[in-house]
Protein backbone atom coordinates (compact mmCIF):
# COMPACT_ATOMS: atom_id res chain seq x y z
CA UNK A 1 0.00 0.00 0.00
CA UNK A 2 2.91 2.45 0.72
CA UNK A 3 4.50 1.73 -2.45
CA UNK A 4 1.31 2.40 -4.25
CA UNK A 5 0.67 5.69 -2.08
CA UNK A 6 4.01 6.74 -3.47
CA UNK A 7 3.42 5.90 -6.78
CA UNK A 8 0.20 7.69 -6.88
CA UNK A 9 2.02 10.88 -5.03
CA UNK A 10 4.34 11.07 -7.93
CA UNK A 11 2.08 10.53 -9.86
CA UNK A 12 0.19 13.64 -8.87
CA UNK A 13 3.68 15.33 -8.84
CA UNK A 14 4.09 14.80 -12.17
CA UNK A 15 0.28 16.48 -13.49
CA UNK A 16 1.05 19.24 -11.08
CA UNK A 17 4.51 20.21 -13.10
CA UNK A 18 3.16 19.81 -16.13
CA UNK A 19 -0.11 21.52 -15.74
CA UNK A 20 2.52 24.73 -14.52
CA UNK A 21 4.54 24.26 -17.80
CA UNK A 22 1.66 24.02 -19.81
CA UNK A 23 -0.15 26.71 -17.77
CA UNK A 24 2.87 28.81 -18.75
CA UNK A 25 3.08 28.31 -22.49
CA UNK A 26 -0.69 29.13 -22.67
CA UNK A 27 -0.55 32.71 -20.31
CA UNK A 28 1.96 33.87 -23.24
CA UNK A 29 4.23 34.77 -19.71
CA UNK A 30 8.28 34.15 -20.73
CA UNK A 31 9.69 31.38 -18.84
CA UNK A 32 12.53 28.96 -18.28
CA UNK A 33 13.15 25.57 -18.50
CA UNK A 34 16.74 24.44 -17.92
CA UNK A 35 19.14 26.74 -19.07
CA UNK A 36 16.62 28.48 -22.03
CA UNK A 37 13.89 30.56 -21.93
CA UNK A 38 10.87 29.61 -23.81
CA UNK A 39 8.11 31.45 -24.66
CA UNK A 40 4.58 29.77 -25.98
CA UNK A 41 5.75 26.85 -25.33
CA UNK A 42 9.25 26.80 -27.64
CA UNK A 43 12.61 27.74 -27.11
CA UNK A 44 13.32 31.41 -27.34
CA UNK A 45 16.00 34.05 -28.12
CA UNK A 46 16.37 37.01 -29.29
CA UNK A 47 18.99 39.90 -29.28
CA UNK A 48 16.59 43.16 -29.30
CA UNK A 49 17.11 46.63 -27.58
CA UNK A 50 17.37 48.40 -24.54
CA UNK A 51 14.58 51.93 -24.49
CA UNK A 52 15.65 52.68 -21.38
CA UNK A 53 13.54 55.86 -20.81
CA UNK A 54 10.59 54.78 -22.31
CA UNK A 55 8.67 54.86 -19.04
CA UNK A 56 10.35 58.90 -18.08
CA UNK A 57 8.57 59.86 -21.46
CA UNK A 58 5.30 58.50 -20.87
CA UNK A 59 5.56 59.98 -17.30
CA UNK A 60 6.69 63.11 -19.44
CA UNK A 61 3.21 62.84 -20.96
CA UNK A 62 1.14 62.27 -18.17
CA UNK A 63 2.91 65.12 -16.33
CA UNK A 64 2.65 67.28 -18.86
CA UNK A 65 6.19 68.28 -17.95
CA UNK A 66 9.59 68.71 -20.20
CA UNK A 67 12.59 66.96 -21.37
CA UNK A 68 11.20 64.38 -23.82
CA UNK A 69 10.60 66.52 -26.82
CA UNK A 70 7.24 68.02 -28.27
CA UNK A 71 5.25 64.75 -28.02
CA UNK A 72 6.44 61.59 -25.61
CA UNK A 73 3.61 59.72 -25.73
CA UNK A 74 3.51 59.55 -29.20
CA UNK A 75 7.27 58.96 -29.97
CA UNK A 76 6.73 56.17 -27.30
CA UNK A 77 4.43 54.17 -29.12
CA UNK A 78 6.61 55.04 -32.53
CA UNK A 79 9.28 53.26 -30.98
CA UNK A 80 7.37 50.34 -29.81
CA UNK A 81 5.85 49.99 -33.49
CA UNK A 82 9.22 49.96 -34.77
CA UNK A 83 10.10 47.41 -32.29
CA UNK A 84 7.16 45.37 -33.20
CA UNK A 85 7.21 46.24 -36.99
CA UNK A 86 11.27 44.61 -37.10
CA UNK A 87 10.04 41.33 -35.66
CA UNK A 88 11.17 42.04 -31.69
CA UNK A 89 9.51 40.58 -29.03
CA UNK A 90 11.19 41.78 -25.76
CA UNK A 91 13.14 45.37 -24.70
CA UNK A 92 14.45 46.62 -21.60
CA UNK A 93 13.50 49.63 -19.68
CA UNK A 94 14.37 51.73 -16.70
CA UNK A 95 10.65 50.99 -14.88
CA UNK A 96 10.63 51.64 -11.21
CA UNK A 97 10.59 55.59 -9.99
CA UNK A 98 10.04 55.10 -6.12
CA UNK A 99 10.81 59.03 -5.74
CA UNK A 100 7.32 59.27 -8.03
CA UNK A 101 5.49 56.42 -5.75
CA UNK A 102 6.37 57.93 -2.57
CA UNK A 103 5.26 61.35 -3.45
CA UNK A 104 1.56 61.08 -3.13
CA UNK A 105 1.00 63.73 -5.55
CA UNK A 106 3.11 61.89 -8.35
CA UNK A 107 2.00 58.31 -7.59
CA UNK A 108 -0.92 58.12 -9.50
CA UNK A 109 0.64 59.64 -12.82
CA UNK A 110 3.38 57.33 -12.04
CA UNK A 111 0.81 54.09 -12.05
CA UNK A 112 -0.60 55.35 -15.21
CA UNK A 113 2.49 55.63 -17.06
CA UNK A 114 3.22 51.99 -16.41
CA UNK A 115 -0.47 50.93 -17.46
CA UNK A 116 0.40 52.87 -20.68
CA UNK A 117 3.56 51.09 -21.28
CA UNK A 118 2.17 47.47 -20.56
CA UNK A 119 -1.23 48.63 -22.50
CA UNK A 120 0.99 49.60 -25.45
CA UNK A 121 3.43 46.17 -25.36
CA UNK A 122 0.20 44.53 -25.13
CA UNK A 123 -0.78 45.74 -28.68
CA UNK A 124 2.34 44.90 -29.80
CA UNK A 125 3.35 41.90 -28.87
CA UNK A 126 6.28 42.80 -26.73
CA UNK A 127 7.44 42.08 -23.03
CA UNK A 128 9.49 44.31 -21.42
CA UNK A 129 12.36 43.02 -18.66
CA UNK A 130 11.15 45.34 -15.82
CA UNK A 131 13.92 47.13 -13.95
CA UNK A 132 12.30 48.11 -10.75
CA UNK A 133 15.54 50.30 -10.32
CA UNK A 134 14.93 49.87 -6.55
CA UNK A 135 18.11 51.55 -5.43
CA UNK A 136 15.79 54.47 -5.34
CA UNK A 137 14.12 53.50 -2.25
CA UNK A 138 17.38 54.67 -0.34
CA UNK A 139 16.00 57.07 2.84
CA UNK A 140 18.40 60.02 2.59
CA UNK A 141 15.75 61.60 4.50
CA UNK A 142 17.10 59.53 7.42
CA UNK A 143 20.51 59.67 6.40
CA UNK A 144 20.51 55.98 5.19
CA UNK A 145 22.87 54.83 2.30
CA UNK A 146 23.27 52.28 -0.05
CA UNK A 147 25.00 50.25 2.15
CA UNK A 148 21.62 50.29 4.55
CA UNK A 149 19.23 49.26 1.56
CA UNK A 150 21.52 46.21 0.56
CA UNK A 151 23.19 44.83 3.60
CA UNK A 152 20.41 46.19 6.90
CA UNK A 153 17.10 44.17 6.73
CA UNK A 154 15.91 46.22 9.65
CA UNK A 155 16.32 49.97 7.69
CA UNK A 156 13.78 52.68 6.69
CA UNK A 157 15.39 51.88 3.13
CA UNK A 158 14.64 48.30 2.64
CA UNK A 159 11.07 48.89 4.71
CA UNK A 160 10.54 51.31 1.63
CA UNK A 161 11.84 48.42 -0.99
CA UNK A 162 9.56 46.18 0.52
CA UNK A 163 6.66 48.79 0.24
CA UNK A 164 7.35 49.78 -3.42
CA UNK A 165 8.79 46.40 -4.65
CA UNK A 166 5.18 44.89 -3.21
CA UNK A 167 2.79 48.19 -4.52
CA UNK A 168 4.63 47.16 -8.39
CA UNK A 169 4.74 43.76 -8.48
CA UNK A 170 1.20 43.12 -7.42
CA UNK A 171 -0.15 45.66 -9.26
CA UNK A 172 1.31 43.81 -12.79
CA UNK A 173 1.81 40.28 -11.38
CA UNK A 174 -0.97 38.80 -14.08
CA UNK A 175 0.12 40.96 -17.24
CA UNK A 176 2.40 38.80 -20.13
CA UNK A 177 3.71 41.96 -21.37
CA UNK A 178 6.43 41.76 -18.25
CA UNK A 179 8.77 39.71 -19.04
CA UNK A 180 10.98 39.78 -16.24
CA UNK A 181 11.31 41.72 -12.95
CA UNK A 182 14.52 43.55 -12.99
CA UNK A 183 16.11 44.11 -9.70
CA UNK A 184 18.27 46.85 -10.34
CA UNK A 185 20.95 48.71 -12.95
CA UNK A 186 24.52 47.15 -12.10
CA UNK A 187 24.38 47.30 -8.64
CA UNK A 188 27.03 44.54 -8.29
CA UNK A 189 29.46 47.58 -9.52
CA UNK A 190 29.05 49.06 -6.77
CA UNK A 191 30.65 46.16 -4.92
CA UNK A 192 34.08 46.13 -2.87
CA UNK A 193 35.36 49.30 -4.53
CA UNK A 194 36.89 52.36 -2.65
CA UNK A 195 39.67 50.69 -0.69
CA UNK A 196 39.90 49.48 3.13
CA UNK A 197 37.35 52.63 3.79
CA UNK A 198 34.89 51.00 1.19
CA UNK A 199 33.82 55.14 0.39
CA UNK A 200 33.55 55.82 -3.44
CA UNK A 201 32.63 59.37 -4.18
CA UNK A 202 32.27 59.46 -0.54
CA UNK A 203 29.49 57.10 -0.03
CA UNK A 204 29.85 53.89 2.05
CA UNK A 205 29.52 51.07 -0.89
CA UNK A 206 28.81 47.43 -0.04
CA UNK A 207 30.63 44.02 -0.16
CA UNK A 208 30.07 41.19 -2.69
CA UNK A 209 28.50 38.99 -0.36
CA UNK A 210 26.28 41.67 0.78
CA UNK A 211 24.96 42.08 -2.69
CA UNK A 212 24.60 38.67 -2.97
CA UNK A 213 22.48 38.63 -0.06
CA UNK A 214 20.87 41.51 -1.08
CA UNK A 215 19.29 39.87 -4.36
CA UNK A 216 18.34 36.58 -2.53
CA UNK A 217 16.15 38.75 -0.02
CA UNK A 218 14.98 40.61 -2.96
CA UNK A 219 13.99 37.33 -5.04
CA UNK A 220 12.40 36.03 -2.49
CA UNK A 221 10.11 38.95 -1.45
CA UNK A 222 8.89 39.31 -5.61
CA UNK A 223 7.95 35.48 -4.84
CA UNK A 224 6.28 35.90 -2.34
CA UNK A 225 3.80 38.14 -4.41
CA UNK A 226 4.30 36.83 -8.02
CA UNK A 227 5.04 32.98 -8.73
CA UNK A 228 4.67 33.42 -12.38
CA UNK A 229 7.19 36.00 -13.81
CA UNK A 230 11.18 35.12 -14.00
CA UNK A 231 13.47 37.08 -12.02
CA UNK A 232 16.78 38.88 -13.36
CA UNK A 233 19.42 40.93 -11.09
CA UNK A 234 20.44 43.62 -13.62
CA UNK A 235 23.92 43.08 -13.12
CA UNK A 236 27.30 44.35 -14.53
CA UNK A 237 30.55 43.81 -13.12
CA UNK A 238 34.07 44.27 -13.01
CA UNK A 239 36.66 41.92 -14.66
CA UNK A 240 38.37 42.23 -11.23
CA UNK A 241 35.86 41.57 -9.19
CA UNK A 242 36.54 38.59 -7.25
CA UNK A 243 40.07 40.04 -6.44
CA UNK A 244 38.34 42.99 -5.63
CA UNK A 245 36.44 41.00 -2.97
CA UNK A 246 39.42 39.08 -1.81
CA UNK A 247 41.02 42.31 -0.77
CA UNK A 248 38.13 43.72 1.41
CA UNK A 249 37.99 39.87 3.17
CA UNK A 250 41.64 40.16 3.93
CA UNK A 251 41.52 43.72 4.96
CA UNK A 252 43.59 44.87 2.03
CA UNK A 253 43.82 47.70 -0.55
CA UNK A 254 42.13 47.28 -3.54
CA UNK A 255 43.47 44.45 -5.73
CA UNK A 256 42.31 45.60 -9.39
CA UNK A 257 44.43 42.60 -10.99
CA UNK A 258 42.08 40.37 -13.53
CA UNK A 259 40.54 37.73 -12.46
CA UNK A 260 40.59 34.61 -13.91
CA UNK A 261 37.25 33.59 -15.47
CA UNK A 262 36.72 30.70 -12.82
CA UNK A 263 37.08 33.89 -10.40
CA UNK A 264 35.06 35.89 -12.15
CA UNK A 265 32.48 33.54 -12.46
CA UNK A 266 32.76 32.60 -9.03
CA UNK A 267 32.43 36.38 -8.20
CA UNK A 268 29.18 36.48 -10.85
CA UNK A 269 27.64 33.57 -10.08
CA UNK A 270 27.43 34.28 -6.36
CA UNK A 271 24.58 37.10 -6.93
CA UNK A 272 22.95 35.07 -10.16
CA UNK A 273 22.08 32.06 -8.17
CA UNK A 274 19.11 33.32 -6.02
CA UNK A 275 17.12 34.52 -9.60
CA UNK A 276 16.14 32.50 -12.67
CA UNK A 277 17.86 34.23 -15.51
CA UNK A 278 21.86 34.87 -15.16
CA UNK A 279 22.74 38.60 -15.93
CA UNK A 280 26.00 40.37 -17.38
CA UNK A 281 26.47 43.68 -19.15
CA UNK A 282 28.73 43.32 -21.56
CA UNK A 283 30.56 46.57 -23.78
CA UNK A 284 32.82 47.84 -26.01
CA UNK A 285 34.15 44.47 -28.34
CA UNK A 286 36.97 44.94 -30.44
CA UNK A 287 38.34 47.73 -28.23
CA UNK A 288 41.74 46.86 -27.11
CA UNK A 289 42.53 45.91 -23.72
CA UNK A 290 38.71 46.10 -23.28
CA UNK A 291 36.78 42.72 -21.62
CA UNK A 292 39.88 41.15 -20.01
CA UNK A 293 40.74 38.16 -17.69
CA UNK A 294 43.69 36.62 -16.92
CA UNK A 295 44.62 33.32 -18.97
CA UNK A 296 45.63 29.86 -17.72
CA UNK A 297 49.36 31.30 -19.04
CA UNK A 298 49.11 34.44 -16.58
CA UNK A 299 48.30 36.65 -19.64
CA UNK A 300 45.54 38.69 -20.22
CA UNK A 301 43.47 37.38 -22.66
CA UNK A 302 40.23 38.71 -24.05
CA UNK A 303 36.69 37.50 -23.00
CA UNK A 304 33.73 36.64 -24.86
CA UNK A 305 29.83 37.04 -24.78
CA UNK A 306 30.26 32.68 -25.18
CA UNK A 307 32.43 33.14 -22.11
CA UNK A 308 29.24 34.21 -19.80
CA UNK A 309 26.67 31.66 -21.71
CA UNK A 310 28.70 28.83 -20.78
CA UNK A 311 29.59 30.61 -16.97
CA UNK A 312 25.27 30.61 -17.25
CA UNK A 313 24.68 27.23 -18.27
CA UNK A 314 27.33 25.71 -15.76
CA UNK A 315 24.99 27.33 -13.37
CA UNK A 316 22.20 25.80 -14.70
CA UNK A 317 20.75 29.30 -16.17
CA UNK A 318 19.52 30.93 -19.08
CA UNK A 319 22.23 33.88 -20.30
CA UNK A 320 21.34 36.95 -20.81
CA UNK A 321 23.35 39.98 -21.70
CA UNK A 322 21.07 42.57 -20.54
CA UNK A 323 23.31 45.91 -21.85
CA UNK A 324 25.69 45.32 -25.20
CA UNK A 325 26.77 47.47 -27.28
CA UNK A 326 29.52 49.57 -28.63
CA UNK A 327 30.18 53.45 -27.77
CA UNK A 328 31.09 56.23 -29.75
CA UNK A 329 34.32 58.02 -28.64
CA UNK A 330 35.20 62.07 -29.49
CA UNK A 331 38.70 62.81 -30.93
CA UNK A 332 40.08 64.74 -28.49
CA UNK A 333 43.15 65.15 -26.42
CA UNK A 334 41.68 63.36 -23.77
CA UNK A 335 41.51 60.26 -25.80
CA UNK A 336 44.74 60.28 -27.43
CA UNK A 337 45.45 57.27 -26.20
CA UNK A 338 42.40 55.29 -26.96
CA UNK A 339 42.81 56.49 -30.43
CA UNK A 340 46.54 55.43 -30.76
CA UNK A 341 45.49 51.62 -29.61
CA UNK A 342 42.06 51.92 -31.87
CA UNK A 343 42.36 54.01 -35.42
CA UNK A 344 39.87 51.70 -36.60
CA UNK A 345 37.04 53.38 -34.34
CA UNK A 346 34.02 55.72 -34.81
CA UNK A 347 33.20 59.10 -33.33
CA UNK A 348 29.83 59.01 -33.88
CA UNK A 349 26.80 57.03 -34.80
CA UNK A 350 25.44 59.46 -37.23
CA UNK A 351 28.79 61.39 -38.32
CA UNK A 352 31.23 58.86 -38.65
CA UNK A 353 28.52 55.56 -39.97
CA UNK A 354 30.84 53.69 -42.26
CA UNK A 355 33.64 52.80 -39.37
CA UNK A 356 30.23 52.73 -37.09
CA UNK A 357 28.74 49.70 -39.05
CA UNK A 358 32.24 47.83 -39.03
CA UNK A 359 32.34 48.24 -35.51
CA UNK A 360 28.98 47.54 -34.70
CA UNK A 361 28.50 44.48 -37.33
CA UNK A 362 31.86 42.72 -35.92
CA UNK A 363 29.90 43.09 -32.13
CA UNK A 364 26.82 42.00 -33.13
CA UNK A 365 28.79 38.89 -35.11
CA UNK A 366 30.53 37.34 -31.95
CA UNK A 367 27.41 37.65 -29.99
CA UNK A 368 25.50 35.49 -32.15
CA UNK A 369 28.65 33.34 -32.20
CA UNK A 370 28.18 33.55 -28.32
CA UNK A 371 24.12 32.08 -28.26
CA UNK A 372 22.86 34.25 -25.32
CA UNK A 373 19.71 33.16 -24.45
CA UNK A 374 18.77 37.06 -24.73
CA UNK A 375 20.74 40.17 -25.29
CA UNK A 376 19.68 43.78 -25.28
CA UNK A 377 21.39 46.64 -27.30
CA UNK A 378 22.15 49.82 -26.11
CA UNK A 379 20.13 51.61 -26.78
CA UNK A 380 17.02 52.26 -29.50
CA UNK A 381 15.95 56.25 -29.70
CA UNK A 382 16.55 58.21 -26.60
CA UNK A 383 13.77 60.33 -26.20
CA UNK A 384 15.58 62.52 -23.81
CA UNK A 385 16.35 66.75 -24.69
CA UNK A 386 19.99 66.12 -23.03
CA UNK A 387 20.63 62.96 -26.08
CA UNK A 388 19.20 64.79 -29.11
CA UNK A 389 22.12 67.76 -28.63
CA UNK A 390 24.84 65.10 -27.76
CA UNK A 391 27.07 64.46 -31.31
CA UNK A 392 28.34 61.20 -29.13
CA UNK A 393 25.03 59.73 -28.38
CA UNK A 394 24.54 56.06 -27.55
CA UNK A 395 21.23 55.60 -29.09
CA UNK A 396 20.25 53.94 -32.91
CA UNK A 397 16.90 54.43 -34.32
CA UNK A 398 15.00 53.40 -37.58
CA UNK A 399 14.67 56.94 -38.85
CA UNK A 400 18.34 58.08 -38.03
CA UNK A 401 20.60 54.84 -38.51
CA UNK A 402 18.61 52.74 -40.69
CA UNK A 403 21.44 50.66 -41.80
CA UNK A 404 22.76 49.76 -38.07
CA UNK A 405 19.20 49.07 -37.00
CA UNK A 406 19.16 46.68 -39.84
CA UNK A 407 22.59 44.84 -38.47
CA UNK A 408 20.80 44.25 -35.17
CA UNK A 409 17.45 42.98 -37.09
CA UNK A 410 20.01 40.55 -39.04
CA UNK A 411 22.23 39.15 -35.94
CA UNK A 412 18.03 39.13 -34.41
CA UNK A 413 17.16 36.63 -37.42
CA UNK A 414 20.88 34.93 -37.23
CA UNK A 415 20.55 33.79 -33.61
CA UNK A 416 17.06 32.41 -33.96
CA UNK A 417 17.50 30.64 -36.95
CA UNK A 418 20.62 28.94 -35.64
CA UNK A 419 19.23 28.19 -32.41
CA UNK A 420 15.34 27.67 -32.97
CA UNK A 421 15.15 26.79 -36.28
CA UNK A 422 12.99 29.56 -37.04
CA UNK A 423 12.98 33.73 -36.87
CA UNK A 424 9.96 35.93 -35.34
CA UNK A 425 11.93 38.64 -37.73
CA UNK A 426 9.54 39.09 -40.81
CA UNK A 427 10.63 39.06 -44.34
CA UNK A 428 10.79 42.68 -44.32
CA UNK A 429 13.54 45.34 -44.53
CA UNK A 430 13.99 47.76 -42.27
CA UNK A 431 12.84 49.89 -44.91
CA UNK A 432 9.43 48.73 -45.23
CA UNK A 433 8.70 49.68 -41.26
CA UNK A 434 9.61 52.83 -41.75
CA UNK A 435 6.42 53.39 -43.86
CA UNK A 436 4.26 54.99 -41.79
CA UNK A 437 1.30 52.21 -40.41
CA UNK A 438 3.20 49.54 -42.32
CA UNK A 439 1.89 46.53 -40.82
CA UNK A 440 0.70 47.97 -37.79
CA UNK A 441 -0.78 46.23 -35.29
CA UNK A 442 -4.50 47.10 -33.94
CA UNK A 443 -4.38 49.36 -30.83
CA UNK A 444 -4.96 47.88 -27.78
CA UNK A 445 -7.78 48.92 -25.67
CA UNK A 446 -7.51 51.11 -22.45
CA UNK A 447 -5.08 54.11 -22.36
CA UNK A 448 -3.98 53.87 -26.11
CA UNK A 449 -4.83 56.53 -28.42
CA UNK A 450 -6.49 58.39 -26.18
Amino acid sequence: MRRLLCRVGLLLIGIAAWSAITSAAESGFLERRGTELYLDGKPFYEISFNKFDLVWQLVAAESKTKGFGEDPASSAEEALREMHELGFKTFRAFCGMPAHYFDTAKRDTYFRALDRMLALCDGYDLRVVFCLNVIGCVAKDHGETLVDLVARPESASRRRLEEFVRAVVTRYRYRKAVGMWEHENELLLMADIGGKQRLWNGQAVPTLPEVAKFHADLAALIRTVDPHHLITTGDSFRYSQWHLHQAIANNAPNAWQADTLEELGRAIGMCQKPVDVYCVHYYEWGRKNANMVTGPDGQATSCTPAAFTQLAKAQGQPCYIGEYGVLPMPRNEKEEKFWAENPEWFTSFEQDPQRARQVVKAALEVLVEGRPSLAHWWCYQSNRDMDQRNPQRMDIDLQRDPDLTQLVVDANRRLQMQTMGFSYVPNATAEKARTPNAGAAPKPSGTVGK
